[in-house]
Parts: C-alpha cells; structure tokens; sequence
C-alpha cells in the first residue's frame, strides 16, 4: 500500500466527519453493500448465488453485492475506505493488514453482535485476525501450504511414497529429473512455486520453507526483519540448490506443468487442488497431495485464506454482523470445502448436522487427511509477523528471494536486500 493511501486511510478514521468512533449499531434492518473477489475458486458465479441465497432467506437485511476483481480489488476497497465511500462488509486475506487495524477502520466482531460462544467455536488459528486482544475478522476459510505429487510419475521411478524430508525431496526430485532426461521423458522432478510465471508465489512458498528451517519474519517485538540468519541462509541455498544442478528450471509453470506430468511435485496452498481436478484426463487418478517435507527444524507452512471484515464506520454494524454470521458461519463454511478450503471452526464445537455433513466430505476424500496434517502443525506465528510490513515484504522479495535462489545474487547480498526495505517499512510504522 503507498503512503499516500495508509495516510488517507488514517485520516479518514479520525476525521471530523466521522467522528473518531464506530460506526451505530442500528436496528438491525437495512441495506449492507459488500465488496468481494471471486473467492469460490474455480466458479466465480458463486459468490453472487451466495449473497441471492441469503437476500431470500429473510427481510430485515438486504446485501448489495459488488463484484471485484483479484489483480485490483484490494486497492480499490482501499481507495474507497480512504475516500469515505467504502463498503459496509468486505473480503480480507487471513491475518488482515496493519494499516486498516492501527486506523480503527475495521468494526470488531463483538461489535457486530458475535457472543464469546460465537467466537469460541472457531479453531485455534482464528487468532491470525487477532489485533490487541479483539478478533477483527471472520474467517471464511483456512489455506495451509502442502504439497502435491504426481503418482504415476513417482512410480515409474521407482518411488511409492512422497519424499517427507528436505533430504529426501531433493533426492527424490534430482532422480526423476536425470532418469526422465535419459529416458526422454524431460520432467522436472520439482519446481518452486514463485520461480515460475507465477513469481508473487515465491512469498508464501519462501515464508513456509523458513518456517521448516526455524527461521522467522520479525523479531518478537516486530520492530526487526530477521531474514539474514543462519536460517534464512539455509532456506535460500537449499531452495538454491534445485537450479544450481537443473532439478528445477526457472520459469517453468509449476501448476501447469504439473498438471501436463511435466513437473513431478510441487508445493501450494491446498486450494489449488480445484485447478488441477479441472485437468481432467490429464490428471485424473494421477496425482495427491501429502504433507509438507519437513525440513530442519519442523514441517510448518504458511497459512492463508480469507475473512470478511466490517466497517468501523457502517451505518448500521448489527445489519453487517448479521450478514458476516451467515456467510461465514458453519453452515456456509463447510460448503466451501468443496474447492478443499479448510474449515474455520473447531468440528466438535459445531450443530451436529453440519458436523455430519463436515465428516462426510472428510471421509470421501483422502486429500483431506494429509490438509488436515499440514493444518495441525502451523501456528498464527508466522501471519501475525507477516502482517508487519507486509506491502514492502513481499515486493522486496518477489525481487530478491528470486534473485537470490536463482543466483543473480549472492545469498547474503539477497537476503540483506530484504531486511534493509522492509526495515523501513517497520521504522515507519512505530
């Protein structure tokens, strides 16, 4: 976010005109305009059947629906935020953005009539929406990075299980590469999402392989970026490793090549599961996904997903709850695991119908066992600290994490690259 809009956001939340405070809690009754991206992935027509299912479900709210896009949506609901004109419910990337929190633009959820039973059913990553003790957002659901293998590729190498540690990822992958080269086959037996034509995806794929490496973002008290460690520097030579002796080629689509049997294994958010069932014959009984390598520390990954969050300043913050509870609410969520979202809600704390519903989807589908997995062993640790300074962050390491694993730049040079922008970034927020 530039300056320019952090600050307009800011002054917006204590001008005049708004008084400096919440927004009414109203009657209830009323018209609530909600700003989205298409977040059902792979069908971008259900987040309008969504808002029509709740508009019919009753008549004291009703939800006008503006439909964004994901290459400028965010940008523009800040603009509008900033500008006074903004949405009353909007959608937000799990861990929610500093600048909204430190503004006061965000209603928290008690606010906006959730209970302490409400809040209590959610699982123990709800708190990455966490800001001085108050919960900020509802989560519509969790992702969590795993990775995915191609079966029928790992077996004609002689492989019946995934790799389960860094060492044997790296084996693994230099084997399928050199055999399918010899062979003719020319398929890459690994692939950085990130490196590929996908390049903002080297920000969640190096967070969690520091996390694996014990590394971390900031210091504990956010004020420091700690990247240039000793573990920031394992991450990137191990990452280095697969170009320095062509296992991985720079550029080459990890998705899509996955999906062609090009690219063996590959790591992701586990939402991108619905692209590649949408292969088809290409990838139907031919691939899974497993847990993360562990690497020399833990098996950690990055956790993502989305929430909705209210404005501080809505009209009417009851009429807004009232549209969060339904749409995020465990009725909703365990239909988003159709696209394999990870439900944000603790099952043995929710209606015993939608939890029948929840264990059904579980037992149908083995991809949700090793989900699950991945989903137990990460924290809020690493949101929470991605949260400072995140803008400058992940530019400065679209840049210089690729750089640096690819070898245009020395390890340290990158890696110092990175704490020196985003140090500025965190001087500026104290």
């Amino acid at each position: 976010m530039s300056l320019a809009s952090v600050s307009a956001i800011t002054a917006s939340a204590c001008s005049p005109s708004s008084g400096g405070s919440t927004g009414s809690a109203g009657d209830g009754k009323g018209t609530v305009e909600f700003w989205s991206m298409p977040y059902w992935i792979g069908q971008d027509d259900k987040v309008k059947e969504l808002v029509d299912d709740f508009n019919a479900s009753q008549s004291d709210v009703k939800v006008n629906l503006t439909q964004l896009e994901w290459k400028d949506g965010r940008e523009k609901i800040k603009q509008a935020i900033a500008a006074g004109k903004g949405p009353d419910v909007w959608l937000m990337n799990n861990g929610l953005e500093l600048d909204y929190l430190k503004a006061r633009s965000l209603a928290p959820l008690d606010k906006l009539g959730y209970t302490a039973a409400d809040t209590a059913r959610f699982s123990d990553l709800v708190e990455v929406n966490e800001y001085e003790n108050k919960l900020y957002g509802a989560p519509l659901y969790f992702d969590a990075g795993v990775m995915l293998y191609r079966t029928d590729v790992l077996r004609k190498y002689g492989y019946e299980k995934p790799p389960a540690t860094w060492e044997e990822l790296k084996r693994t992958a230099s084997a399928i590469t050199e055999k399918s080269a010899a062979d003719g086959g020319k398929i890459s037996g690994w692939q950085f999402k990130g490196m590929d034509d996908h390049v903002n995806a080297i920000n969640s794929t190096w967070e969690s392989f520091l996390c694996q490496a014990g590394g971390s973002l900031t210091s504990p008290d956010h004020k420091k970026s700690t990247q240039h460690t000793e573990a920031g520097k394992t991450t990137m030579n191990y990452m280095r490793s697969f170009y320095q002796d062509k296992t991985s080629p720079v550029g080459t689509s990890a998705l899509n090549g996955f999906i062609d049997g090009k690219v063996a294994m590959f790591s992701f958010f586990q939402s991108v599961i619905a692209n590649v069932e949408a292969g088809g014959d290409k990838t139907e009984g031919k691939w899974a996904v497993a847990p993360m390598p562990k690497g020399p520390e833990s098996g950690c990954s990055m956790v993502g997903g989305h929430s909705l969050v209210a404005n501080a300043q809505g009209q009417d913050l009851k009429a807004a709850g009232t549209f969060m509870k339904w749409l995020a609410s465990p009725e909703r969520s365990v239909r988003y695991m159709d696209f394999h979202a990870i439900f944000p809600y603790d099952p043995a704390k929710i209606d015993p119908s939608v939890k029948a519903t929840y264990d059904k989807k579980i037992a149908g589908d083995p991809s949700w066992k090793p989900i699950l997995e991945q989903a137990s062993r990460n924290s809020p640790d690493l949101v929470l600290q991605d949260r400072h300074g995140w803008a400058t962050r992940w530019e400065a390491q679209k840049s210089a994490i690729v750089a640096g694993v690819n070898g245009q730049l020395p390890v340290d040079e990158a890696l110092k690259s990175v704490d020196g922008e985003v140090g500025k970034a965190l001087d500026a927020e104290q």
